[in-house]
């Protein structure tokens, strides 16, 4: 066999890379061994012996990103769900994330029906200057053909260089033609804060979305705008933030806390950081304060909203979030594009809470698979149910006034809140983009009306019925069965296979007494589900509503619109409205002596 020179150099220069990952795992896998550090050498040169051998006389070729694959994916299976080696594209995306810009036309696209759709454009970009529209179909880039494109091309070929063309063809409603659009690229910033606004008199709302590079400078934008609009009372919106960069989460911590106030320390086997708040924050300490979070909030919001909860500075309300209390760190592996995030340290709030989760840290991955075969109904084995936690045991904290916490399990809110349970209709309505692809159908109509779609606008009764018809005249929403109905057809089909296997296979099952049984539930159940739209009326009034004004007015209308019926922004309101209820939930239980801090001493 030939030997091949690409494989050898470039999958050597990796393996000398990964090597350091497995040597963690070398050295802590077995204690009988009582192996040296230096063994971790003869680890990597029986690794690469082996990559050398299956590389010169296995029977078969051996494709090598095949093998430094598995390689790779065997070290994470040891480790942590969030290391992870990143290809050239997905670096790629990982920096647009953490950098929050990039070279695009400014649209956010995806698929509908398996045909590219814009879902909306980007206010002020290129392709909203030039009138693309959501609900627009890209059926070209470049000339060429869209149809087999896979989201992630289609994206590629969009993004490139500042100041370059890409010309894509639209096809819109109501246009016989194909349009094309030559739009030239620009700068496109991706907003941390999609969203800020005041709620009533002098409650102000901020929605922060992500942490990447600017997200310090547009919080603090935002903050003194609404201070310039009369804010006395805040709310920070930090559901559905994955995290980002530990660095902004600091500096959101430091706009919010006192000087000196520690934010956050990390520690691992190379790094102990201790991070405290340079100078008092632009909100002052007597500005009551709301965080919202969900099990969505993860990282760096975590970090905030743990920090903020420790100091007493402000109200933790919604639900328990991810509970992501690591570290990851990006190192290049090389010229290619390929890196490393690697997990390097955890993170602990000010009073020493690590909020990491079992399942979110070393072994994680093993554990998520032995939660889904728990949850298959198999029994738990004696080694998962004793498996050792990468951080410590759940313990109990204090925060600064005294009120009790716990680590181990994501920041739990102050004031939990339960959402009701989505109807079935209105979470399929969802899940098939019915509310998009409706108003993208009626918007045109609306406009030819003279119809003002803005926050002050009503959907008509006329419109709700439309919508309702538009729904059950669309197939794939009405195949789409409840768990009931599903069941039902089950039933169906082993009432025929009894019937057959008694003799009476001559005898069609609608003949029978329990075939016309079973009909009528069906009806029952088909009538109870259209009967769910008139049940839910307001919700799925509000969802047309959202959709149209997404696609007419953008993001920005939208979400003024939906925190007007918001729960726990409502929950938030109510707490910021009355300070005798604000101060009693953050303050610290009457009569309970001020347990002392957890102190950590230094490895």
């Amino acid at each position: 066999m030939k030997m091949k020179k690409s494989f050898l150099r470039p999958f050597f220069c990796a393996i000398a890379v990964t090597g350091v990952v497995c040597g963690i795992a070398f050295a802590s896998s077995s204690k009988s061994e009582e192996k040296a550090p230096g063994d971790f050498y003869e680890e990597l040169s029986r690794l690469n012996k082996v990559l050398s051998e299956v590389n010169l006389k296995y029977v078969d070729d051996v494709d090598p990103s095949e093998l430094s694959e598995a390689a790779i994916q065997g070290i994470r299976g040891i480790l942590d769900p969030h290391t992870a080696v990143f290809g050239p594209k997905d670096y790629e995306d990982l920096k647009v994330s953490t950098e929050g810009e990039f070279g695009g036309v400014g649209i956010t696209i995806s698929l509908r029906d398996n045909v590219l759709t814009v879902i909306s454009p980007l206010a002020g970009t290129p392709a909203f200057n030039l009138g693309i529209r959501a609900g627009d179909r890209i059926l070209k880039i470049d000339g060429k053909d869209t149809r087999n494109f896979t989201l992630d091309e289609a994206v590629s070929k969009l993004r490139g260089k500042v100041g370059t063309d890409v010309t894509i063809g639209i096809g819109r409603d109501g246009v016989a033609d194909i349009m094309d659009f030559t739009i030239t690229r620009a700068k496109i910033v991706v907003h941390a804060v999609p969203y800020s606004g005041m709620i009533g008199k002098d409650i102000g709302y901020i929605k922060l979305a992500s942490f990447s590079l600017k997200t310090k400078d547009e919080v603090q934008d935002a903050i003194q705008k609404l201070q310039a609009k009369g804010m006395k009372k805040i709310i920070l919106d930090l559901r559905y933030n994955p995290g980002g960069l530990l660095n902004q989460a600091v500096e959101i911590g430091e706009l919010f806390l006192k000087k000196g106030d520690v934010i956050v320390s990390t520690r691992g086997r190379t790094q102990q950081t201790e991070s405290r708040a340079r100078h008092d924050g632009i909100v002052k300490e007597d500005v009551p304060m709301v965080v919202l979070v969900n099990q969505g909030s993860a990282s760096a919001s975590e970090i905030v909203a743990g920090a903020i909860q420790d100091w007493d500075r402000g109200l933790i309300i919604g639900k328990t979030s991810f509970g992501k209390g690591s570290v990851q760190t990006i190192f290049p592996l090389d010229n290619q594009g390929y890196a490393l995030k690697l997990t390097t340290a955890f993170y602990y709030l000010p009073f020493g809470r690590c909020i990491n989760k079992p399942e979110n840290g070393i072994k994680g991955l093993k554990l998520r698979e032995t939660e889904m075969e728990n949850n298959d109904g198999s029994e738990e084995s004696a080694d998962s149910a004793n498996v050792t936690k990468d951080t410590a045991q759940v313990d109990t904290f204090t925060t600064n006034a005294g009120r009790k916490m716990f680590g181990g399990g994501g920041i739990t809110p102050d004031v939990d809140i339960e959402l009701a349970p989505i109807p079935w209709v209105v979470q399929v309505q969802e899940r098939m983009a019915m509310y998009f692809k409706f108003a993208i159908k009626v918007r045109p109509s609306l406009e030819a009306a003279g119809a003002k779609i803005n926050g002050d606008w009503q959907v008509p009764d006329s419109l709700f019925n439309k919508f309702k018809v538009f729904c059950l005249k669309d197939t794939n929403f009405t195949k789409v069965k409840s768990n009931s109905i599903a069941t039902l057809d089950i039933l169906e089909g082993d009432l025929v296979k009894e019937q057959n296997f008694m003799g009476d296979s001559s005898k069609a099952l609608s003949d029978t007494l329990l075939s016309s049984k079973v009909n009528e539930l069906k009806k029952a159940l088909e009538s109870k589900r259209d009967a769910q739209f008139d049940e839910n009326k307001k919700y799925i009034m509000d969802g047309i509503k959202r959709e149209l004004l997404t696609a007419v007015a953008g993001d920005s209308a939208s979400i003024a619109f939906t925190l007007t019926n918001d729960l726990q922004v409502e929950e938030a309101v109510k707490y910021l409205s009355d300070m005798s209820l604000y101060k009693k939930a953050i303050s610290a239980p009457a009569k309970a002596d001020k347990a002392p801090k957890k102190k950590f001493k230094k490895k």
